[in-house]
């Protein structure tokens, strides 16, 4: 007749308990990178002199400058199969020598509207929130949300953030004009389909301070 000690059937109870407890485990860490929930995320300060800006963003956001144009760019993603992005461009250098074209940061604003207009070969720009000013501090923050077909961005993917080509599927995009009083940015925000990221963007947009020297 076969039979198990006490020691060896406690191990086998110890051994099955643990390896339905590590199963557990593993399924919780899966569905947390599957929702693309993520712990509360270290910040980190970013200061450039030459673009002029300093910015704070969450550790889980990517950064690069680019010389050649002065652009700061901001990258995240989230998710294992269903990958969920969204993208941050910051236009500079935030201090000019020369005086700008421009009478008010609106005017700029929708002068760079327009300029997207002509990038893309559009007919016209799909404006879903007219421009909004919100002040704080000495800062002063307008935004509009436009949409851009995403067949439009078909030679321009890293700005696609919502899918595939398509007439039918627009990019929405929330430019910003950022003026301290003295001197303007422009930024933008092309939105995912992560609510949580698109927050985390318009949190990153709106801590921009322009450190000019007077």
């Amino acid at each position: 007749m076969c039979g198990y000690s006490p020691k060896a059937r406690f191990f086998l109870d110890w051994k099955g308990n643990w390896n339905e407890l590590s199963c557990l485990i593993f399924m919780l860490l899966i569905i947390l990178l599957i929702s693309g929930c993520n712990p509360t995320l270290s910040k980190q300060v970013y200061e450039n002199s030459k673009a002029g800006i300093r910015v704070v963003k969450p550790a889980n956001w990517d950064l690069a400058y680019s010389e050649r144009n002065g652009i700061v760019t901001l990258v995240t993603e989230t998710g294992v199969w269903e990958k969920e992005s969204v993208r941050i461009e910051i236009h500079g250098p935030a201090c000019l020598s020369i005086a700008t074209n421009y009478n008010s940061p609106y005017e700029e604003l929708e002068a760079n509207i327009d300029r997207i207009r002509i990038l893309y070969d559009l007919e016209l720009v799909t404006i879903v929130q007219e421009p909004i000013e919100v002040k704080s501090g000495n800062y002063e923050y307008i935004r509009a949300v436009i949409l851009i077909p995403t067949i439009a961005l078909r030679n321009d993917p890293n700005r696609n953030q919502v899918g595939d080509s398509d007439q039918n599927i627009s990019q929405p995009v929330d430019v910003y004009a950022i003026s301290d009083g003295n001197d303007t940015l422009m930024a933008y925000i092309y939105r995912g389909n992560s609510q949580p990221l698109n927050i985390q963007a318009q949190e990153i947009v709106e801590s921009i301070q322009l450190t000019c020297s007077p």
